[in-house]
């Protein structure tokens, strides 16, 4: 049996965009072509790859496994043509770097600006999203290498290598009883109202955990997607919250929220670095290393 490459491309496109006509408008095919070389992969396969459904379609058992090897291949056909690419001293290349909010948003921007002025050829892609969002675009090979907040599971696939070292601090609205007070301990924050990050953030879950060891319940009213709608719920008086202190240098010097001083609440995070093991690494990742990426 021999993979026919074009068929199993258009095969990942229907699968990456969840239906045949998203994939026809991605790939400039009409639907109807697009529906037959599927059905054309799955006679060659002897198989079902995927369940058509009113809304779309799903990959079957058989249809999944295809689709992560598929993306495999591809990968390594990018790969190869960003290494002789390469070969012209980084001169062209792509590379692809997903990151969690506070770290896409503070931490990798003037690095990727140091990066572009040494190698204004490569083309740089950076993905933003929420730790569990980044980590699903590694694992699908969308991304060269991953820099997420939140702890990540060890797994023999994955090379996790301790990035930077990161603090959260508790912040209120300058006109919240708590922020009139020099220190409080973590008890005042006993059942107050807390803004959330969404779930699969992971700022919001180092925060559950920080409060869960201390013995302490608060009382949730809101969740929200980024970190910078959770200052400005902060800063209207929505309740309390927990973010990095990076994240809010210049709403300090402006006086729009305050830090709570909480001695025996001191939350240190590790930022890690994460890319995959079966993936090769492509010069343009190595400068990057190299450059304290």
């Amino acid at each position: 049996m021999t993979l026919n490459l074009h068929l199993l491309r258009i095969y990942v496109a229907v699968l990456e965009q969840g239906s045949f006509t998203r994939a026809a408008e991605v790939l400039t095919m009409s639907q109807s072509a697009v529906s037959r070389a599927v059905q054309e992969l799955e006679r060659q396969l002897g198989t079902v790859l995927l369940e058509r459904r009113s809304r779309g379609v799903a990959p079957t058992v058989a249809g999944t496994i295809l689709g992560d090897h598929a993306r495999r291949i591809f990968m390594h056909e990018r790969l190869a043509i960003e290494a002789l690419n390469e070969l012209r001293g980084l001169q062209r290349g792509r590379l692809a770097i997903g990151a969690s909010s506070t770290i896409g948003i503070y931490l990798l921007p003037p690095l990727l600006g140091h990066y572009h002025r040494r190698y204004p050829g490569i083309e740089l892609f950076l993905d933003i999203g929420n730790t569990q969002q980044v980590m699903e675009h590694l694992l699908a090979y969308r991304i060269d290498v991953a820099y997420v907040e939140g702890p990540v599971a060890p797994d023999e696939h994955l090379d996790i290598m301790p990035w930077r070292s990161d603090e959260l601090v508790v912040i209120a609205s300058p006109d919240h009883p708590l922020a009139r007070r020099v220190t409080i301990s973590c008890t005042d924050l006993q059942d107050a109202p807390f803004v959330f990050r969404e779930p699969g953030s992971g700022t919001r879950e180092v925060m559950e955990q920080a409060l869960a060891s201390r013995g302490i319940t608060v009382r949730p009213v809101m969740e929200l997607g980024s970190t910078e709608a959770i200052k400005q719920a902060v800063s209207a008086g929505l309740g309390l919250s927990m973010v990095s202190r990076v994240t809010i240098q210049s709403e300090l010097i402006a006086g729009r929220l305050r830090v709570l001083n909480i001695p025996d609440l001191t939350v240190q995070r590790q930022l890690s670095r994460v890319r995959l093991n079966d993936r090769p690494l492509s010069q343009a990742l190595e400068a990057w290393f190299k450059s304290r990426g």
